[in-house]
């Protein structure tokens, strides 16, 4: 019994020496787990002030929506806008030029945000009512000389492609005979008109031939062709069999949908080509696709649809100024119709001469209009 008892000791003894000896144990941390906060809250806090959408009220030329042209060009613009941002947009169309202020005064007073005012016609009427409403922001196509700080001019280089298409012209005529004319004349469309007969004199020029334009001579530009319509397709017929009685077989129409008359005749007479404005004709008006050579683009969609966007996306906006549509911008080209055939080279040379109008090596536009509207 006493060595049990002794035995026991010794355990007990051993055991709080080796407890003594023992390292100590760190205590363990509890996590903390953060509190989330309810995704009703988040939701709320993330919740950004929602934009108003931009109005827009445009008043068209007497050729109005549905030209397939000029007008349909620029509402393309606002139709992005409504599809891309919620812009809200609207449109009055003139039959005449007496519509033009009162057409105006019904867009002031819908109160929109942005008038535009379509078409160098219009230019006094518009002038008149960004003066009176300086709170109201304005685009004014084809209008390059009003300057304020609520408006925006859109003016176009269009000598530049359509060069090409004088070029073109020249290059694919069978009658050594090309044309031009327009619905109402005035420099806006006397570019078309100079940088087409230009482009038909550097073919001549380089491959010594004689190829002659009809309709526009900038050495006698007050009797240029001209139809006094952008809407009477008949017009467009008539201005087109005279023409092609005098030997042309390819047409320049710069006259919006007016050009479409061009193209019945030729179908008629089963010989020639038109180039389509504005937009790709091949698109727009594919029952005459057959006749159409190439279209020389004028991207008015490009400049009124940004000019939306900065309104809608931090309330800027460029006034005092023109947007130039060029080159330089992708705001005009010519666009072959791919259903025809055109000469390789004669499409490489057409393609090079880009290069050589923005350089400066060639002039795209006759010593008379630039004695006229010089370019800096």
């Amino acid at each position: 019994m006493k060595k049990l008892t002794a035995v026991l000791a010794l355990l007990i003894i051993a055991s709080l020496a080796f407890t003594a000896c023992a390292p100590a144990v760190e205590p363990v941390e509890k996590p903390v787990v953060e509190e989330e906060t309810p995704a009703e809250e988040v939701a709320e806090e993330e919740v950004m002030e929602e934009k108003e959408p931009v109005s827009v009220c445009l008043v068209t030329d007497s050729a109005g929506i549905g030209d397939k042209s000029f007008n349909d060009a620029v509402w393309g613009g606002l139709e992005k806008a409504e599809a891309d941002f919620g812009a809200e947009a609207n449109y009055i169309e003139s039959k005449s030029a007496d519509d033009y202020a009162p057409n105006l005064e019904a867009c002031v007073d819908s109160e929109p945000d942005v008038i535009v005012c379509v078409g160098f016609m219009m230019a006094d009427a518009c002038d008149v009512s960004v003066q009176a409403n300086p709170d109201i922001n304005y685009i004014g196509i084809d209008i390059n000389w009003l300057f304020y700080d609520n408006f925006l001019g859109v003016d176009a280089y269009m000598d530049q492609s359509c060069f090409q298409a004088g070029y073109l012209a020249a290059g694919m005529t069978t009658t050594g005979t090309v044309a031009t004319y327009t619905g109402f004349f005035g420099p806006v469309v006397q570019i078309f008109m100079d940088g087409f007969y230009m482009g038909v004199q550097e073919y001549n020029k380089v491959h010594d031939t004689a190829v002659d334009v009809l309709g526009y001579d900038p050495a006698d530009m007050d009797n240029a062709t001209a139809t006094g319509s952008w809407i009477d397709v008949d017009l467009g017929r008539q201005v087109t069999e005279s023409f092609m009685d005098n030997g042309a077989d390819i047409v320049l129409a710069v006259a919006g949908n007016v050009g479409v008359g061009s193209a019945a005749v030729m179908e008629e007479r089963g010989l020639g080509y038109i180039f389509g404005v504005d937009q790709d004709w091949t698109i727009t008006n594919p029952q005459i696709s057959d006749f159409v050579l190439a279209s020389v683009l004028k991207k008015m969609e490009v400049p009124v649809y940004n000019a939306i966007k900065g309104l809608y996306e931090d309330g800027t906006w460029i006034g005092g100024e023109n947007y130039i549509l060029q080159f330089a911008n992708g705001g005009t080209e010519i666009v072959y119709n791919a259903d025809i055939d055109i000469p390789a080279d004669l499409k490489a040379e057409v393609d090079a001469l880009k290069a050589k109008i923005e350089s400066g090596e060639i002039s795209q536009l006759s010593p008379e209009f630039l004695a006229l509207y010089p370019r800096e």
